[in-house]
């Protein structure tokens, strides 16, 4: 642009010279934006509260790389009149892969670029009142010069540390103390974490958006408080809930009795029935309710199974699972009707 028709404008505009040269920088951005290759229109801006896609984020991604620091990740770039704040979710529908931002500076008003670190995980965890939330993360070893083991030479313990980060939510404050599982195999996850430790300053930019911080350090499996099922540790029945469908009235007036021994020995299988009354103690047909069975124990792998009509057969072959314990419940509508707690023996 020529000096005399910057004069012009400025004439019409009563900007200085620096804010008209702002301005112009701004409309070439917004011009130009979307024809560069970088430009992504797959992106956009994830509500993790409703758990959907709310706008395109209109960014222009590059320079995508490795770190052993936060993993994946990449560089953004944006306009001046498209904020993107430190802890906002972007979710990539090409691949639906889920970014958390990192880092987001504002470049002399011109434009927005940072980074982009990929979250691999999503994280369960319960409030205080019982609700279940879940929040993508981005999760990396905190102990990579660990072997992964700790012990003597009667025992040994695996050891394990994460650093965990999330965008900025109130929920995220009652992550510290908690225990979680932090497993990939969904069905039965049996690797449970306790956050040890949470920090909400170290990332935390002002106006620009803030991350929540965790360690969390390996602990055990409970079969008596963890539910694999919900992928929920320490789990407790909600204080409050909704007003229940026709289903959960059915759930409700139901009830169940499991027969079979309370022990199971090595190498011997067991069977179990279930039966169902209605509220007024009457019989009901199995065959009329829709019901499931549930195993939890932190050696689900090495559970033989055999479900056939209202009955589940049980075997345990191996004998290092000696006085381990075994739940096992019956579901209706995804809620627990009745469990037993079975105990493993030794065969005689």
């Amino acid at each position: 642009m020529s000096l005399q028709l910057m004069k012009e404008r400025m004439k019409i505009s009563g900007v200085t010279p620096r804010e008209e040269m702002i301005r112009d920088g701004q409309n070439l951005l917004k011009e130009e934006l979307e024809h560069d290759s970088s430009y992504s229109p797959t992106m956009y801006f994830y509500d993790t509260v409703n758990k959907k896609d709310d706008r395109i984020a209109n960014l222009r991604v590059y320079s995508r790389k490795y770190s052993s620091l936060n993993g994946n990740y990449m560089n953004f770039l944006t306009t001046y009149d498209n904020p993107v704040r430190i802890g906002d979710y972007i979710h990539d529908t090409k691949d639906n892969t889920y970014w958390l931002v990192y880092n987001s500076f504002n470049v002399n008003d011109i434009h927005y670029e940072g980074k982009l670190i990929q979250c691999n995980y999503l994280l369960r965890w319960q409030l205080l009142d019982g609700k279940i939330v879940e929040r993508w993360a981005n999760i990396v070893s905190a102990s990579k010069y660990d072997i992964g083991e700790s012990g003597n030479s009667v025992v040994v313990l695996s050891s394990n540390n994460f650093t965990i980060l999330i965008g900025y939510c109130e929920e995220g404050f009652e992550l510290e103390g908690k225990r979680v599982f932090i497993d990939k195999r969904s069905n039965n996850p049996e690797k449970v974490f306790k956050i040890t430790r949470g920090d909400d300053v170290l990332f935390d930019s002002g106006n620009m958006g803030s991350l929540l911080s965790f360690i969390a350090d390996k602990t055990e499996f409970d079969i008596n408080t963890d539910r694999p099922d919900l992928g929920i540790c320490d789990y407790k029945e909600p204080s409050t809930s909704l007003p229940p469908s026709e289903n959960q009235n059915e759930t409700i007036n139901l009830s169940a009795s499991i027969s079979g021994s309370s022990n199971i020995k090595i190498g011997f299988p067991r069977t179990y029935t279930v039966t169902f009354t209605d509220k007024n103690s009457n019989d009901i047909n199995w065959d009329t309710v829709q019901f499931s069975w549930n195993i939890i124990s932190n050696f689900n792998k090495s559970i033989e199974q055999e479900v056939k009509n209202n009955t589940i057969r049980l075997l345990i072959q191996d004998d290092i699972y000696i006085d381990e314990k075994i739940k096992l419940q019956v579901l209706v509508d995804n809620a627990v009707i009745k469990e037993m707690i079975i105990s493993v023996s030794e065969a005689y």
